[in-house]
């Protein structure tokens, strides 16, 4: 079947980029507007997939078609054009440009065309056999072949991304190292004490790991990886997993005008400078008292709500949260993240050694701005929602740290003005 051409037509709605945050954004406007035309435009040749799940369809512990949660027939509405790459923005006739030489009108724009993969420079475009990024299916379906006969792994990164990948990967037997350049696992997350847990919990599950340094070197066989050199030392292995982290894949839009040093800045309510395009997700700054870059699937979620909300109102709606909340379970050890310290806030803790528990915040003009909760997450909605309003809370809040029984109250979700969709949270 020939594919559809929207050379020459003026949608209501383009959305660039087909992850979770464009196609939340997609999917909450036909709910909302659904009077509206939408396409969605992404170089991929599939869109629509849990990024988050990619860990555990590599080693087998799910079907490919779990990975899905929207196919083309769900809606017929929402248009797509996948395997294409925007070439350009011209915000004065309000197009677009594809690399294809096609050109489509939008009404409003949607820039969710998230992050690209950092590549370490020793094994530039995946020149080494057994190197993969960890970001896209395609590349997840190589590695599901790949690490069978080749498990001696190392996976380059300790954020999100790395600890959640060396996991499942060490869960199913392999021989598995990290490799991050900070001091600490989840640098950019948790406080050094609280990464302490998650560092001792993946040394337990047989997890070596290389802390303060990064690869420096790559020795190949016949085109294949054999080792790679980290903190001055050679460490064997046949696959190595990059999770290093992504930069915004927003190179396009040099000359557009929308570029600031560098960044994609959007508004507290992600529009950009022109009220007629915003940004969502992993390829956008928030400006506001504090500079931020929420890029974590929950973040993702929400942004795609309201920008949906806001598309073609007078007046939008700000995000109320811009902390990177997450949560995972690291096979027996629970984490939720409320949002890394703050320059200048203080820390609240309560710990609970034989339990394995540690749960912290952070203070600063007495709400809340971040924490942790480790070992046990029971009253975490009632801490993020205390956190997204604002609320104030006593000068001795070590009560509020102690576990409550009830992980996710159902005020959290209410509060957040979000239905609770506990897979968004993998």
């Amino acid at each position: 079947m020939a594919e559809e051409s929207f050379n020459g037509k003026k949608m209501d709605c383009v959305i660039v980029g087909g992850g979770v945050a464009g196609f939340q954004a997609a999917m909450t406007l036909r709910k909302i507007q659904p009077d509206k035309s939408v396409l969605i435009i992404d170089a991929e040749g599939e869109i629509g997939y849990y990024r988050t799940l990619l860990p555990q369809f590599m080693m087998g512990t799910i079907a490919e078609s779990k990975l899905f949660f929207w196919k083309p027939d769900d809606d017929p509405m929402i248009k797509t054009r996948t395997g294409a790459r925007v070439r350009s923005v011209d915000r004065n006739e309000q197009t677009v440009s594809l690399e294809s030489g096609e050109i489509i009108g939008y009404r409003r724009l949607i820039l969710a065309c998230g992050g690209r993969p950092i590549l370490p420079a020793v094994c530039p475009d995946n020149a080494c056999a057994g190197v993969f990024p960890v970001r896209y299916l395609t590349d997840a379906r190589a590695v599901k072949k790949w690490v069978p006969e080749h498990p001696d792994t190392v996976v380059l990164g300790g954020g999100l991304v790395g600890v959640k990948t060396a996991a499942h990967l060490a869960h199913d037997g392999l021989n598995v190292t990290i490799i991050e350049k900070e001091k600490t696992l989840l640098p950019m997350a948790l406080s050094p004490e609280t990464a302490g847990f998650v560092k001792k919990h993946l040394e337990r599950i047989g997890i070596r790991l290389e802390l303060g340094c990064s690869v420096e070197d790559v020795r190949a066989e016949e085109g294949r990886l054999k080792a790679v050199s980290a903190g001055g030392q050679w460490v064997s292995c046949e696959t190595l997993l990059i999770a290093a982290g992504s930069v915004p894949d927003i190179s396009f839009l040099e000359g557009s005008g929308l570029i600031d040093d560098g960044k994609l800045s959007v508004s507290s309510a992600l529009q950009t400078r022109d009220e007629k395009i915003f940004g969502l997700g992993d390829a956008i700054t928030v400006k506001g008292d504090v500079e931020a870059t929420p890029w974590t699937w929950p973040q993702a979620v929400s942004q795609g709500k309201l920008a949906a909300m806001n598309l073609f109102e007078s007046t939008p709606v700000p995000l109320k949260v811009t902390s990177r909340v997450n949560a995972m379970n690291l096979f027996g050890f629970s984490l939720v993240i409320l949002g890394a310290p703050v320059a200048g806030s203080k820390t609240v803790s309560y710990s609970d050694a034989d339990r394995g528990i540690h749960r912290e915040l952070f203070i600063m003009d007495d709400r809340i701005v971040g924490g942790a909760l480790v070992g046990d997450i029971s009253g975490a909605g009632a801490l993020h929602s205390a956190m997204t309003v604002g609320e104030r809370i006593p000068e001795n809040c070590i009560d509020l740290l102690k576990p409550t029984g009830k992980a996710f109250p159902g005020r959290s979700w209410e509060d957040l003005k979000q239905e609770p969709h506990a897979v968004f949270l993998s």
